[in-house]
């Protein structure tokens, strides 16, 4: 990574941001106060300020990876929260939380908190603003051997437990592993859309352990238990185009979508693994 995290000594610990972030990166991006609303620009968490904090932040992150970054690329985070009081800092310490296991990072930039009389709109109770630093990925030579990679969290408690890597990289090729819907603690959400999302998450996170983003993606192949006997099911179908769409932009990499009668874990409802090549 581009940027170091540090506490120094002479100054205070807080758990939830670190002090000093040391960006050695060439690309610097910066995102645009993201609040609490969806693709199509509704609010998401009418009066919930833990919901918005979660929804904006992850707004952060969509932002930085159509950029080619990700959430542990933050050098410093901006929170703009309306009618501030100290009593609302729960509210919003859950949101982090929420958004944290929702993108599967614990990063912990450095972070102002500022009160303000009024953001955009009367709904919106919180707007978050970020700056990213990233290296340049270097390109490797074809015949570079191959490079495995376990993605922090589940990856490595996998790589233990049962001896696979999430991810393999060779010259600048990548291939992962299956991906489903899970947490660190591999569980998974009762509500299907959210488990084909962090499907899609955990996606990312592996892509980004080698090297690539959904932007470098050229393969796709997704796993399905259907909703219904014969038909994959509806939510199946509109949710991958969604995140499809909104991962990938106008690249539209090659899919093949097959229904299964089982995965690997109970409960699992979707899997999906990728073939990227990066800088294409």
């Amino acid at each position: 990574m581009a940027v170091t995290l540090t506490n120094p000594q002479d100054l205070p610990r807080v758990d939830v941001y670190h002090q000093v972030a040391v960006a050695t990166g060439t690309r610097q991006v910066f995102v645009a106060g993201q609040v609490s609303w969806d693709a199509d620009g509704v609010t998401v968490g009418v009066g919930d300020l833990a919901a918005q904090v979660e929804q904006s932040y992850a707004n952060v992150a969509t932002a930085l990876r159509h950029a080619g970054a990700g959430v542990d690329d933050l050098a410093r985070l901006t929170f703009y929260v309306v009618d501030w009081t100290p009593d609302k800092m729960p509210a919003l310490l859950d949101g982090l939380s929420r958004a944290a296991n929702r993108l599967g990072s614990t990063a912990t930039p450095p972070a102002t908190l500022i009160g303000v009389a009024a953001l955009d709109v009367p709904e919106h109770l919180v707007e978050i603003e970020a700056t990213a630093v990233v290296g340049d990925r270097p390109a490797e030579p074809a015949d570079a051997g191959p490079r495995f990679f376990a993605t922090p969290g589940y990856g490595d408690r996998q790589l233990a437990r049962m001896g696979y890597s999430q991810a393999v990289r060779i010259g600048d090729r990548v291939e992962t592993s299956g991906q489903g819907g899970w947490d660190d603690d591999f569980d998974f959400p009762a509500d299907l859309e959210d488990e084909i999302v962090r499907a899609f998450d955990n996606v990312e996170r592996t892509l980004l352990t080698a090297g690539a983003t959904w932007r470098d993606v050229v393969h796709v192949n997704s796993y399905h238990v259907p909703e219904t006997p014969g038909f994959i099911g509806e939510t199946h179908n509109r949710v991958m185009v969604e995140q499809l769409r909104a991962r990938t932009g106008d690249r539209a990499p090659i899919w093949t979508e097959t229904g299964v009668p089982a995965l690997g874990a109970p409960g699992m409802r979707v899997e999906i693994r990728v073939t990227a090549i990066i800088g294409s």
